[in-house]
């Protein structure tokens, strides 16, 4: 559906300036869900390994990638998650190879065009590894306290050297309860520096939330205290998570959110109040989410006017970065550059940012697309 003048919070950008905006939405982007161990080099993956004496099932940075791809597989959120159990050992309980690919994680969203993103991870999983001291392997481990200082510093590193502002959020993992109140006790420390918001992922058909449980209490002393709340829902479970997580969690965004369509009134909630969905197009497809790109539920998404944004996920394990998903709604979705500078608006203004930085990408923003107010 072309759309030939954009208008968001008072902004417009007439006719005038879609052709422009289609080359600055490809250059200046602004994500909000993506996976720090899932947007890894296979590249440094390799290296990190052959280092620490870790067999890998391929010995290649081009066969990792086709290894961990999930493209040529049975298309399911439980196949999709394989990959990290082969990932995670390799970077985890090393703070210089964490610190590496947050550095690396900078340079290739500024490479793609992103001013500012969200990255998100759950340091709980990055704890215990291997590290290789003047070639010395031996088993490492880490607390999820220094796990965080590690990659907060690679990432401020990262951001000084490439001219981007990265952000954190941190995930509870939906199959360890426990999970909920550590992270939220790292959150509450290192809020406004370095962490933006908090998480709750995993497999959410095998491990639901309850009212009143860990991750209920967790996030509502979040919302006590000012810290911002997203959650995966709506992915491999059904519009019943979302409207759980947007109750219970009291959910500011939500990640995916695919299955809204299949509830029509909470479609309207979702709508009216503006909660922002986290969509991920390759991912969707590859997690068996969406069957296939015709009918998207994103693509009513776009079509009705909901809040969105458009992300990558996890670029090694989908084999596409934020670029890519950007040129795949423009090229094989068919809709105009008002859509892509749309969902960049949206990302910003939903964006975890505190009011005064959130204003400054904004007009940052408006000066580069030439939107008037």
């Amino acid at each position: 559906m072309p759309l030939t003048k954009l208008k968001y919070n008072n902004l417009q950008v007439g006719p005038s300036k879609m052709a422009d905006c289609y080359s600055q939405s490809l250059q200046c982007k602004v994500e909000l869900h993506n996976h720090l161990d899932g947007a890894l080099r296979a590249e440094t993956l390799i290296s990190l390994a052959r280092n620490k004496g870790i067999e890998l099932p391929v010995d290649n940075a081009r066969q990792l990638k086709e290894f961990i791809s999930c493209e040529n597989k049975e298309r399911s959120l439980k196949k999709f998650l394989e990959a990290f159990p082969i990932i995670i050992p390799i970077i985890s309980g090393d703070v210089d190879a964490l610190r590496r690919c947050a550095i690396e994680f900078c340079e290739d969203q500024a490479n793609q065009g992103v001013l500012y993103t969200e990255v998100r991870y759950a340091p709980q999983l990055l704890t215990c590894g291997k590290s290789n001291c003047n070639n010395n392997i031996q088993d490492s481990e880490l607390t999820s306290e220094q796990v965080l200082i590690a990659i907060i510093d690679g990432l401020a590193e990262g951001c000084q050297r490439y001219g981007i502002k990265v952000q954190s959020i941190l995930c509870c993992l939906r199959d360890n309860p426990g999970s909920a109140i550590e992270t939220l006790e790292l959150c509450k420390k290192y809020h406004g520096n370095g962490v933006v918001g908090i998480d709750i992922e995993g497999n959410e058909r095998e491990y639901a939330i309850r009212p009143g449980d860990e991750f209920c209490k967790a996030y509502e002393e979040a919302r006590k205290l000012g810290i911002h709340r997203t959650a995966h829902a709506g992915e491999a479970g059904t519009a019943e998570n979302i409207r759980q997580c947007m109750d219970w969690l009291k959910a500011e965004r939500i990640g995916h959110g695919y299955q809204l369509i299949h509830d029509e009134d909470l479609f309207k909630r979702v709508k009216k109040e503006r909660i922002h969905l986290e969509i991920c197009p390759t991912s969707s497809i590859l997690t068996g989410s969406c069957p296939s790109f015709d009918n998207h539920p994103a693509k009513r998404f776009i079509t009705e006017d909901l809040n969105f944004s458009i992300n990558s996920d996890d670029s090694l394990c989908c084999n596409s970065g934020i670029a890519d998903e950007y040129k795949l709604v423009y090229n094989a979705w068919g809709y105009d550059a008002s859509v892509l500078t749309r969902a960049t608006f949206n990302a910003a203004y939903s964006s975890f940012l505190p009011e005064n930085e959130k204003q400054q990408l904004i007009d940052q923003l408006r000066q580069i697309y030439g939107a008037s107010v």
